[in-house]
């Protein structure tokens, strides 16, 4: 017999033995467990998870289990199987490899009671490897508020299930369906609940414990390298397509925001992973789910141009750039003063591949007998190695408005994504005076110039200058206003100062 408070939690489980027993340790453990109930959906496991499932269930009559053939991939099939199943007011559906807080339930399931609200959503956390996540700043301890998706709009991106409660009712009333047969498919509920819910309960305390698995061992820790995730997440955003018209703008923008971030890992890695045979149906099913949001959205909801590089291969209908994504990624173009990868486009889209974030850095000064030499770091968002691509590079000295010097910067190494680069700046060039430090690429008649500006420690603030003493001259390199680079040229006695015409 249950009461109108009374909660169930669905547990999909599938060869999880190693973990069962914490996860539904931490349910039994919920500080309501008199208002719980369990249903243990086993679905077709080879190990001993059902064995574990029934010796819970032998012990516990609020704990039942249900042994079905795979229904896999996916918990799909597993979690309908339980929400058709439930007879009380609340479910929470929780993996059975992962584990619930400590009063999570009692927590989500508090601002609900009223009947006002039909949804909560808590924080997770991650373990044993903790980590945060874009929306993690929504969730402060102490804080259980209605809110709407507007009031919090990155928790659109969270798609996962765990750490949400659902009135059952309201949940089976908007007719969605876990997807079957693939992974992913919880997204296909949790985004569009939060979307269809007028307003739902925000709790700040943690009440989901998302375990980081092994690599290749769970369907979210292998999202890139699993390569039927790829169709699997297609299928997704198709369906989440669908529901555009039915949301007004705002909701219908965060939607599409959801779309573009959720897929964009998937878009510009495709032609480097996918066999060849399976790239045309990738390509054609993606373009007009991709093509027909705004690309505004896109370089809004996305981290960098590489991986806008496929979506702007859609936009154009260029399926045969989109195959060679990782040759024309790696190429940098010049365009009016602005740097992008070298993609084939127009001015409509060209803003998706602009490399706007550009960390060019003055690491080491030293002297010789040749001059002054720096050690330069060059990283650009979205750029692999962008010295290798901007190969006609020069260091100017700016002093006022005029260019002091100039002189050439080869690019000698890469660490990482970054170029490493050096320039010698000889003698006869300089005069006693401070110098501003400015990169300026060029290509053709094409030019484009980025400050060089000194390292930051730990704590953000930029690095004490760096100071060496030649018996030509006492040099410094100091971080000038917003962290420029700043060489600053002390004549010694056998310093000769030339005076020459300055230009710009």
């Amino acid at each position: 017999m249950t009461t109108p408070t009374d909660v169930t939690v669905v547990v999909p489980a599938c060869n999880v033995g190693r973990y069962l027993a914490p996860c539904l340790d931490s349910v039994l453990t919920q500080s309501c467990w008199p208002d719980c109930r369990v249903l243990v959906i086993d679905d077709g496991s080879s190990d001993h998870t059902g064995a574990i499932a029934d010796g819970y269930a032998t012990r516990s009559p609020q704990i039942t289990v249900i042994h079905q053939d795979n229904a896999g991939p996916g918990a799909g099939a597993a979690r309908n199987h339980g929400l058709d199943l439930v007879e009380t007011e609340f479910v929470l559906f929780l993996d059975g490899d992962d584990e619930l807080a400590p009063g999570a339930i009692e927590r989500l399931r508090a601002p609900l009671l009223g009947g006002e609200l039909d949804l909560a959503v808590g924080a997770t956390e991650q373990f044993p490897e903790p980590r945060s996540w874009l929306w993690s700043d929504y969730f402060r301890p102490g804080r259980s508020e209605p809110v709407a998706i507007e009031d919090v709009p990155l928790l659109v991106h969270d798609a996962r299930t765990c750490n949400k409660l659902y009135r059952t009712s309201w949940l089976r009333s908007l007719g969605l369906r876990f997807a079957e047969g693939i992974h992913h498919q919880d997204t296909v509920v949790n985004v569009p609940a939060m979307l269809a819910a007028p307003k739902f309960a925000l709790v700040g305390e943690v009440v989901h414990r998302y375990r980081k698995r092994a690599e290749g061992d769970s369907v979210m820790d292998s999202h890139y390298t699993r390569l039927a995730n790829y169709f699997d997440h297609l299928q997704v955003i198709e369906e989440l397509n669908e529901l555009r018209p039915s949301l007004s703008p705002g909701r219908e923008r965060l939607l599409q925001a959801f779309i573009a971030r959720s897929f964009q890992g998937f878009s510009w890695r495709a032609p480097r992973v996918l066999a060849a045979e399976q790239l045309p149906e990738f390509y054609e099913r993606a373009r007009p789910v991709i093509a027909s949001l705004d690309p505004a959205v896109i370089i809004e909801a996305t981290r960098d141009p590489s991986e806008r590089a496929g979506y702007l291969t859609m936009f154009t209908d260029d399926y045969d750039s989109f195959t060679q994504l990782p040759e024309l990624s790696s190429r940098i173009a010049l365009r009016g003063g602005h740097l992008y990868l070298d993609l084939p486009t127009d001015e409509r889209y060209q803003e998706l591949i602009r490399l706007s974030a550009t960390r060019a850095l003055a690491t080491e000064l030293a002297a010789g007998p040749n001059g002054v030499s720096l050690a330069i770091r060059l990283r650009m968002r979205g750029a692999v190695q962008p010295g290798q691509a901007l190969d006609q590079t020069t260091l100017l000295g700016i002093t006022g408005n005029d260019v002091a010097f100039t002189a050439p910067v080869h690019w000698v190494g890469v660490d990482g994504t970054e170029s490493l680069g050096e320039v010698v700046i000889g003698w006869p060039k300089l005069d006693a005076g401070q110098y501003l430090l400015r990169l300026r690429f060029q290509s053709g008649i094409e030019v484009a110039e980025r400050w060089l500006r000194r390292p930051t420690d730990q704590d953000g603030q930029w690095l004490a200058g760096e100071a060496v003493r030649d018996r030509l001259a006492r040099l410094s390199l100091d971080a000038g206003e917003d962290g420029k680079a700043e060489l600053q040229v002390v004549p010694g006695s056998r310093f000769r100062w030339k005076r020459r015409r300055r230009t710009r």
